[in-house]
């Protein structure tokens, strides 16, 4: 698959084909939108941040040959989430903070999963933002390690790491959640 992608991303780069990008797309934007929910409090927001990286990515594509798709767009997205809170840092009140925090399931109400799915997105959530995204990363959208260490410019090893503690760490917090 990545080669296709590869491929695909080559025709974007020489040709401008939309076509090809319209099929990146079609293949990257549910994981994209899922890496961003979980790191924006709205889905409205994530919605509109998906937009914005595929956009981008256009943008970078047809000027540049991009050479791994999957660390491509996961940049992309990190660099959109970083703005987009750095936007609203400057334009956010109290107010807005405290409907946030106050909301309680926003991941949870959007995905329509069960029970268990639920209980585990609330798990995720508490987690470091660095460990929620390699276990989504490895886990929901089935990355390799490698993909995984492009997407966040790591290191294989820093990579395997990461995924151990975060295991572990969300092992911690279902432990918590399940006697409490």
């Amino acid at each position: 698959m990545q080669h296709r992608h590869k491929f695909l991303l080559f025709r974007v780069y020489r040709f401008r084909d939309t076509e090809a990008y319209g099929q990146l797309y079609d293949f990257f934007v549910l994981r994209i939108r899922r890496f961003i929910s979980f790191r924006v409090p709205r889905y409205e927001d994530a919605e509109d941040l998906t937009a914005e990286v595929f956009l981008r990515g256009w943008e970078y594509a047809t000027a540049s040959m991009v050479k791994s798709p999957n660390g491509f767009f996961y940049r992309i997205a990190k660099n959109v989430v970083a703005d987009f809170y750095r936007k609203r840092s400057v334009e956010s009140d109290l107010a807005d903070a405290a409907e946030v925090a106050s909301s309680g399931t926003p991941i949870n109400e959007r995905l329509d999963q069960n029970q268990d799915t639920s209980e585990l997105l609330a798990s995720l959530q508490e987690l470091k933002e660095e460990y929620r995204d390699v276990l989504v990363m490895r886990y929901l959208d089935e990355m390799s390690v490698k993909e995984i260490a492009e997407a966040l410019e790591k290191s294989t090893n820093n990579v395997r790491v990461l995924l151990y503690r975060a295991k572990n760490a969300l092992k911690v917090v279902t432990a918590k959640t399940y006697h409490s």
